[in-house]
């Protein structure tokens, strides 16, 4: 067995497994789905769902199983076995379908894994963590470098304590634990690490510590300090001497184009990441998070209103978030996250682990939601949906057309970026209405607009609804409401199968029932953006040549799909026997 898979590692808090939450881990290169069912066993199986290796941290957590978001499949909490597929309900599944599950317990205030398999030789496996957690719960933070190098560089973690006696520190390490004691003036100090190796580049530090001569905020306030100052300079020392997995990611986020296969089948031919550092952090509204993201020395980025990022979280989940920026801010960017009460993780390890001086990675800005140049038009809305139409706001008003920002909140405490909002000259603020009071307030909005506007809504799906449904009341064209959505739900439980032919090599292939169309495409080896996968934000926007497709997404308006001449091949299908794809 391989020492590294007969080793415990922290992957995860304890409190980062809430109740009915599925929690993305990485160790050693495999990426987990941390739960906790409701009989509080925890549960760590690689993430992917056997049938078409759809991540679990995108399903849901039953509490007794999980649930798979694509196609349904359910498995049960300890042994990860297959209990119910829903196109064959009637029958068992077999009792070798399983998830790869790995052996996993609670202590010390962590989730442990070790990645030898349940039921194979697991009874070598004994838990046996060397230490135990001090007074203090340090907050965990990420290492762009390899294990071995970020535990030199945590040992010598007193050396930059200025108070620190020459001499005094005193060192045990036992594989990936690390503990480290000192004298100060004051009295000793103390701080002990488990390091999480989630691949040969990255390494996850969480720690504890007792720091006598200082209270629990000052404490927390210098170990950041202190520990960020360590990862910054490890990551500098690395980038610089070549390190080969750190060189390339570090190479990739600044502004180098990453450019796809050369394949005459591509429906977008390169991306863009790039590295930020979190420059400050401010709650902006009741469960809102507002973010400014610094980037690198001189640089800039060009982009629209209506833009938003792919932002890749902490726990390695992509997540697309609109820039709240005026006109003249492109030196960084500023985003507001909302915690969302059922998150998957992403927005929660934001709003929990990003912190100022952290990095941040995320993708060009794109653009799904623009203004009509040259016009003005009225803008709608609700809660989070505020930061696209912020922008939109701003960038009217410095272009000097005519404009008028409705802004829907539950209360006050919920009205965000409050000190943008004053600088608008057409806002009207709208707090605690009824669902009678605010149909009343878009039908004003649009009989003061006229039938020409154009508009533009952002927020919950109910109140997009609304905007659609009164627009055609009110005589507006529905090619001139435009609306963003993040969220799609789809079912899969009517899918057919049909064909496909690619217009350019004539190629012809079958889409299975429950696949979708940007995956059967992959798999024949079309390269294929897709972000959302929830037919949302227009990546994946394919031509049709000829056929019928099926609309499932919410991204284009009903001249486009009536067209016949695009799809979301994300969740969109076909009612046609044959489509043919201008690929």
């Amino acid at each position: 067995m391989n020492t590294q898979e007969n080793t415990w590692y922290p992957v995860a808090r304890t409190d980062d497994l809430h109740m009915r939450h599925v929690f993305q881990g990485q160790l050693h290169g495999v990426e987990l789905a941390l739960w906790r069912a409701d009989d509080g066993r925890v549960n760590a199986w690689e993430n992917r769902c056997p049938h078409r290796s759809v991540r679990f941290t995108l399903g849901v957590n039953t509490g007794e199983k999980l649930r798979c978001q694509y196609h349904g499949w359910q498995y049960q909490s300890g042994d990860g076995r297959c209990t119910f597929i829903p196109a064959t309900s009637q029958t068992a599944p077999p009792p070798s379908l399983c998830a790869q599950t790995f052996a996993a317990t609670e202590a010390n205030g962590y989730v442990w894994v070790s990645l030898v398999a349940k039921g194979t030789n697991s009874g070598a496996v004994a838990f046996s963590p060397e230490f135990t957690p001090l007074p203090l719960a340090l907050r965990s933070l990420t290492f762009n470098a390899g294990l071995d190098v970020v535990a030199a560089e945590l040992a010598r973690y007193a050396d930059y304590d200025e108070d620190a006696v020459p001499g005094s520190s005193a060192l045990l390490r036992n594989r990936a634990e690390i503990d480290l004691a000192w004298q100060t003036e004051s009295g000793g100090r103390e701080v002990r690490f488990w390091l999480q190796p989630a691949n040969e580049a990255k390494t996850i530090v969480h720690g504890s510590a007792n720091l006598v001569g200082m209270d629990e905020r000052e404490t927390l306030r210098w170990h950041n300090r202190l520990l960020t100052t360590l990862r910054r300079h490890v990551e500098n020392r690395e980038s610089s001497a070549g390190h080969p997995p750190l060189a390339e990611a570090v190479a990739k986020l600044h502004l180098i184009p990453i450019v796809q296969s050369a394949s005459r089948n591509t429906a977008s031919s390169s991306r863009t990441l790039i590295r930020t550092t979190v420059a400050a952090r401010w709650n902006t509204a009741e469960d809102i998070v507002a973010f400014k993201l610094a980037l690198l020395d001189g640089e800039r980025v060009d982009f629209d209103a209506g833009a938003h990022l792919d932002v890749h979280t902490p726990n390695g989940l992509v997540r697309q978030y609109s820039l709240v920026n005026a006109p003249g801010e492109r030196d960084h960017l500023v985003i507001g996250v909302k915690l969302e009460p059922a998150s998957r993780g992403g927005s929660r390890s934001l709003h929990e682990s990003l912190q100022v001086g952290d990095s941040l990675t995320v993708a060009a800005p794109k653009n799904h939601f623009p203004l009509v140049p040259d016009e003005g038009g009225v803008l709608i809305a609700g809660g989070i949906g505020i930061t696209p139409i912020l922008a939109m706001g701003a960038s009217l008003q410095h272009a000097g057309l005519p404009y008028a920002l409705h802004y829907f909140a539950r209360s006050k405490a919920h009205v965000a970026f409050n000190d943008r909002l004053a600088e608008l000259d057409g806002l009207q603020l709208h707090t605690g209405l009824t669902v009678d009071a605010t149909r009343d307030a878009v039908d004003a909005a649009f009989i003061a607009a006229g039938s020409e506007r154009h508009v533009y809504v952002c927020g919950p799906r109910p109140l997009i609804d609304l905007v659609r449904e009164r627009a055609a009341v009110n005589g507006i064209a529905d090619a001139r409401v435009h609306f963003e959505l993040f969220a799609n739900e789809v079912s899969h439980d009517a899918d057919k199968p049909f064909r496909v032919r690619l217009q350019t090599s004539g190629t012809e292939f079958v889409v299975p029932a429950g696949v979708s169309l940007s995956d059967t495409l992959k798999a024949h080896g079309v390269v294929l953006d897709t972000s959302c996968e929830q037919g949302v934000c227009g990546t994946c926007r394919t031509g049709v040549v000829d056929g019928e497709p099926e609309h499932r997404d919410v991204y284009l308006n009903e001249d486009e799909k009536q067209s016949h001449r695009c799809l979301m091949p994300c969740v969109s299908r076909s009612r046609s026997e044959l489509l043919v794809l201008d690929l």
